[in-house]
C-alpha cells in the first residue's frame, strides 16, 4: 500500500459540496445511528466532540475498513 497524501484533500473552504449539510440536519443523522467522524488532525486533541470518532485526513486511506457501509457517515471539521 502507498503512503497517505493529501492530495485527495480538498478543504471545503474552497470547495463548494452540494453534500455540505446544516448543523441540525447532522444531528438529526447522528441521532438516527450516522458515525460521526471527526476530521480535525491531532493538534487539535484538546478539542472532543462526544461519539465522534477521530480519523485525521491523512489517516483516512489506512483506516477505511473502520467505516462501516451499512450506515451513514457525518463527517465534520470544525
Amino acid at each position: 500500500m502507498s503512503a497517505p497524501t493529501r492530495r485527495y484533500h480538498v478543504p471545503s473552504a474552497i470547495r463548494r459540496s452540494s453534500l455540505r449539510i446544516e448543523p441540525n440536519e447532522a444531528r438529526e443523522l447522528v441521532a438516527q445511528g450516522a458515525l460521526l467522524v471527526d476530521v480535525r488532525r491531532h493538534e487539535d486533541e484538546e478539542l472532543r466532540l462526544d461519539g465522534a470518532v477521530r480519523v485525521p485526513p491523512d489517516e483516512i486511506p489506512s483506516r477505511l475498513e473502520e467505516l462501516p457501509r451499512s450506515r451513514p457517515i457525518v463527517v465534520v471539521c470544525t
